[in-house]
């Protein structure tokens, strides 16, 4: 079959692990796409995922059995021809509708051109020629990520006076068991926020190894290159315009930089490590804050990687040698009888979780809280594990540093008030919960996340 942009875009909708990120990745590094169409395809294949149910709403809304599930490959091309025609304005509408009919057969579901032909055509009628604008919430407006919406003929979503929560769900593509969760813990405004930023497209933003250069010497080689940049406001790193490839880049190449969300690089700032320390650091994989920590540390001392698979152990490796850190063992958690009880001065328990706090960037994260009633409660009981197993390792005088990239109670405050009662040599000294945030501007853009600190006497 040809390898489009829009092709591997579908296929990686297709994926049957519900991973179609990983997937697409997979099929990237199969294909010879250029540049350009790499990129088209990350767009439609991420795209389709954050705006799922959005795009289905308005798909729906043009059948003439609403409630009759459509067959696959279909609905992934309708999908992502619609998200051409809805969110991206590059794309002219007669091209994305002439590429969804020529994919039904290349797709051999040649019987389904018709369909999908008429049906795009139709929701095209509705649309106006008039670009997106700001427009008040309705149940005919489809919002799009810039703040702009687009009127369509009829109403697609649920009421936004009468159901606000639902309309917030259906429009911003949450599901509805996280929108209430978020509109009973944070409000309704704060929930439109999170969910807003849940939709957006993430900035690529890299952490400057400290150990050998600056941010200002980073902003500079980039510029050598041509490649736009800038500070973010943490002072720790920067914001880099959309590669290609973060292997185009000297910068990257040489070790000065590792790409790394602030929020999570606020997690190895705030713990206590100097040059000489015994450092662990659990479910590490793929180094990022290993490769931190080490350079905090001057790469003087030692830090014991751990994580389930010798290809994860790898990943760890790679990254600290081209990082130039040479301090970092690898150990899988089979090996883990082989270290030392109370033996580190300092502790990380980055543990696995819901990623609620990073939906924009891990977008098919949130669909598990629809599809699993089970998942969060079978998260909670692997974290408080391996969080318990984590702190075994603490020396006295040392800390654990528990971490996730969730936003939810029972991964954050209540996981801490957990292992403190679980480990009672270790004493809750800080916590910090980060919301998601900076969706208008990308360098104070930050994914959500928790950190707790614990302390042993």
């Amino acid at each position: 079959m040809e390898h489009t942009a829009r092709d591997t875009a579908v296929q990686a909708l297709r994926d049957r692990d519900g991973h179609p990120s990983r997937y697409l990745r997979y099929l990237l590094a199969r294909t010879q796409l250029p540049p350009a169409d790499r990129a088209l395809a990350r767009e439609l294949a991420m795209g389709a995922v954050r705006r799922r149910d959005t795009l289905d709403a308005v798909i729906r809304a043009y059948l003439a059995q609403p409630d009759k599930k459509l067959p696959s490959p279909t609905d992934d091309i309708l999908r992502v021809a619609l998200y051409q025609i809805l969110f991206l304005d590059r794309v002219p509408n007669f091209a994305a509708v002439d590429e969804a009919v020529e994919q039904a057969s290349r797709f051999h579901h040649k019987r389904q051109q018709g369909f999908i032909n008429g049906l795009l055509r139709a929701i095209l009628r509705d649309l106006p020629d008039a670009p997106a604008e700001i427009l008040p919430p309705s149940a005919d407006a489809v919002p799009r990520d810039d703040g702009t919406s687009l009127h369509l003929g009829k109403a697609v979503f649920p009421d936004p006076r009468a159901n606000p929560t639902e309309y917030i769900a259906a429009t911003y593509s949450l599901p509805l068991v996280l929108a209430e969760r978020w509109r009973v813990q944070f409000g309704p405004e704060k929930m439109r926020e999170l969910a807003r930023h849940s939709i957006a497209r993430p900035p690529l933003i890299c952490r400057v190894n400290g150990w050998r250069s600056s941010v200002e010497a980073v902003l500079a080689s980039l510029a050598e290159q041509n490649q736009p940049a800038r500070a973010h406001e943490n002072g720790l790193s920067v914001v880099i315009d959309p590669i290609d490839s973060l292997m185009s880049l000297q910068a990257f190449r040489d070790g000065l930089i590792q790409p790394q969300d602030p929020t999570a690089t606020a997690v190895v700032a705030a713990a206590r490590v100097k040059p000489g320390d015994r450092v662990l650091d659990f479910c590490a994989a793929p180094g990022t804050k290993t490769t931190h920590l080490a350079e905090r540390m001057e790469n003087r001392g030692e830090i014991v990687a751990v994580d389930v698979t010798e290809e994860k152990c790898q990943r760890i490796e790679t990254n600290c040698r081209r990082l130039g850190i040479d301090i970092v063992k690898t150990c899988t958690t089979e090996q883990l009888g082989r270290l030392e009880l109370q033996s580190f001065n300092l502790v990380l328990a980055d543990v696995p979780c819901g990623n609620t706090g990073v939906l924009a960037r891990r977008p098919e994260a949130k669909w598990r809280f629809e599809e699993d009633g089970e998942f969060l409660s079978q998260i909670v009981r692997d974290q408080l594990s391996l969080a318990t197993a984590a702190g075994q390792y603490v020396a006295p005088g040392g800390q654990l540093i528990y971490s996730t990239c969730s936003i939810e109670p029972e991964e954050c405050e209540q996981m801490a008030r957990k292992i403190a009662k679980r480990l009672d040599r270790l004493k809750l000294t800080d916590q910090k919960q980060t919301l998601p945030a900076g969706a208008d501007n990308p360098t104070q853009w930050h994914d959500g996340g928790y950190h707790a600190i614990f302390q042993t006497g």
